[in-house]
Parts: structure tokens; sequence; C-alpha cells
């Protein structure tokens, strides 16, 4: 960012980052100084970069024209013009858009984390996750004259859940809006993950595009669709091909397809771009494992070691198995851990309420418990937690 700028976080909807990254259960982080690995030619590049031979053809899921991510049809742009007429200055109209798009007047927009969506659905659907709320706020702004840009924000690593294989580890995308002079103000979703003195990059609009293919191309592997997940993989390299992050995601695919080779030219491709990626390790070790190379697998596996320990998700699940095997004790201590990592999921405290509970810590359990309920996502999600903990109080009782 430069110097001398002035961040204003103009906030009106809970909404919280979007899902862009797929990757297997240890989540690293980098450190430089990579081994020799075997070199690969720019043809090879190209060739994993193309879907490796084995790109499917048309007939699975719909792959969206790059055009109509941020398309506008003639409502919305009636929508945009209504929400912002009369106001003068950019400032003023970029506070009429957002307000319009939150309030129950408006559009009140919703979210929804697994809505990736294009600005044309997620205006009709009145749903949106971060990355989609971003494209509907661009193609918006732009069409009633503010000078809106992508803004990539390096924020701390944040993972969650996919599936019993996947972690997921979040990146964070909002819209920077130039004011006058040497001002601008960001329009982020973010809630509370997000924060001005993160490092910030403005992004050209085909970066942004990638991260909507690479979206799609997770949820589509979550739901074992592989060959739909790889068609969107492939079209995210080709906005962004260096983006170091498509490609691991890539190298995990073709991992799972059982393709090593193209694996290994997708993660070498990779570490070249970013020779300290927190995401390239892990894979690069599997990678090498699968290929009978046990010594750059083993070198990347001990890189690893360190960065598990970082994952708020691996001491969860660590707390969860030991809670199953009655390890009161290692449950409470590998959720404090997650908690001490990552204060901000409401699964973490109802754990630790429910440990409390069985060693008879009423006081410290109600006050977990409080916890997790003002963390949950929803209404919904705090009367489970209150139907499970009144059952588990009632056993105990």
């Amino acid at each position: 960012m430069k110097t001398g700028l002035v961040h204003r976080d103009v906030r009106y909807l809970p909404l919280r980052l979007t899902l862009v990254l797929g990757l297997p259960l240890v989540l690293l982080a980098g450190c430089a100084g990579l081994p020799e690995q075997p070199q690969i030619s720019d043809q090879e590049v190209a060739w994993a970069a193309g879907g490796a031979g084995g790109l499917p053809a048309q007939g699975g899921a719909k792959l969206e024209d790059a055009s109509s991510l941020l398309h506008v049809t003639d409502e919305m742009r009636r929508f945009a013009r209504s929400a912002t007429g009369g106001r003068m200055g950019v400032d003023a109209r970029t506070n009429a858009l957002v307000e319009a798009l939150a309030s129950p007047q408006g559009l009140h927009m919703q979210y929804d984390a697994q809505a990736s969506l294009t600005a044309q659905q997620a205006f009709e659907q009145h749903r949106a996750n971060c990355l989609a709320y971003t494209f509907l706020f661009v193609a918006l702004a732009r069409e009633v004259g503010i000078p809106v840009k992508f803004n990539d924000v390096d924020i701390p690593p944040l993972w969650d859940m996919g599936d019993e294989k996947t972690s997921l580890l979040y990146r964070h995308i909002n819209a920077r809006v130039e004011l006058p002079s040497t001002f601008y103000t960001v329009v982020d979703v973010g809630g509370d993950e997000f924060d001005t003195t993160y490092a910030q990059f403005l992004i050209p609009d085909e970066e942004a595009e990638a991260q909507f293919y690479n979206n799609r191309a997770v949820e589509l592997r979550l739901q074992k669709r592989l060959d739909d997940a790889l068609r969107y993989e492939v079209r995210a390299l080709e906005l962004a091909p260096n983006a170091d992050y498509l490609w691991v995601n890539l190298s995990s695919l073709y991992l799972l397809e059982g393709n090593p080779r193209a694996a290994r030219i997708a993660v070498t491709q990779a570490l070249k771009l970013n020779s300290s990626s927190m995401l390239g390790y892990d894979t690069a070790a599997q990678v090498y494992e699968k290929l009978g190379n046990h010594r750059l697998a083993q070198y990347f596996t001990e890189r690893a070691r360190y960065f598990i320990e970082q994952n708020p998700y691996y001491h969860y699940q660590l707390a969860v198995a030991a809670l199953n095997q009655k390890d009161d004790e290692t449950a409470f201590q590998e959720a404090r851990r997650a908690i001490m990592l990552y204060p901000k999921d409401s699964r973490f405290f109802f754990l630790i309420a429910v440990v409390l509970n069985d060693q008879g810590n009423d006081k410290l359990a109600g006050a977990s418990m409080k916890a997790a309920l003002a963390l949950a996502p929803n209404e919904a999600q705090q009367e489970r937690y209150k139907s499970k903990f009144a059952r588990l109080v009632a056993i105990r009782g």
C-alpha cells in the first residue's frame, strides 16, 4: 500500500471470506531454499496447464464465459442508477450503492458461503459469498461512474474443513474505490476478518475472474466431480498463469486423478513462482512420495511438521478424536490450542463446553457455551448447540 493514503472500511453485511483454495488436510507455510528438483520445460508446463492431454469435453458443468462474470443487465443498471441518483461525489455514491445492496428495501443481500456466482446471478438470487458480492459491487459501481478495482487482501491464514480428505484455506478479495486526490475507500464485507493493516494489492479483472473459476473447481472437487473441477481449474490458469496457488490446486487435482507426472510439473511450477508457497510444500511431499522420490518427499514432509501445528482445524480434529476416546484432558488441550490459533469458530468453544461439562465444571462450561452461541453463524446453529448441550447436562445430572 502507498503511504499517506486513508483507508476506510465500509461494512454493511456480515459476510465472511470467500472460498478460493482446496488442498490436502495438512496445510503448510513455506521457507526459502528449496532442494534441487527435476527440471521442467515450457512444453511440459503448457501440457500440464492445458489438462495434461486428458481435459474432458464439455458435457458436465457448464463453464461460464468470462465476459458473463461482470455482465450488467438493464434491471441491474436501473437499480444502480436509482440507488445513487442525486448523490454528488464518488464517496456519496459509493455509500448509497452499498446501503442499497444491504437494505431490506433494496436487494437485502444474504451471505451464502457456497454462492460463487456471477454479478448477475448474485443480483437475481440476493445471495453471495465475498467474491460474488465484490463482483456485484464492481459491476454496478462502474455503471454509475464509480472508479473501482479489485483488491486482493493478504489475510492471516484461515482454515476450514471441506471433507474428510480436504482442508480449505481462504483468501480474501474486496473492492477499492478511488477518491479525489490520493484517498481511497475500501468496500469490504469481511466483517471482523478484514483489517486495513493487512497488505493489499490491486489486481486486474482477469485475476479476480480466475478466483471465480478456482472457487468453482474447489466446489466441484468436494462433490467428487473431478473432470469438471479440472476444466474449471484449467480455465482459472488461462486467466492468471502466474498465480502459484492455482498451480498447487491443479497439482492436487492431478494427484486425485492418478496422474503424478502432471502433478509434479504443476507443483514444480508453483514453487518456481513462489519458493516459499505455504500451499506447495504438502502437495510436493505427496507428489514425490507417489513418484518414489523419498528424499524429496521427506524434505517437504519435514518442512510440514512445524506448519501443521499452525492449523487450528488440525487441533480441532485431534480434540474431537480425543473426546470420542473419553480422553477429556487431551480434548481440552487440543481445543484450547485451536482457540488460541483462531478464536472465532463457535465449534471450538462448544467442544470446550462439552469437555468441561463432562468434568463437572459448570461455571466454565457455561461461559464457553455462551461464547459458542455468540459466535454461531445463525440461529439454527445456536438452537442445535442449546439442544445438544441440554441433553449432555441432563445425562450427567
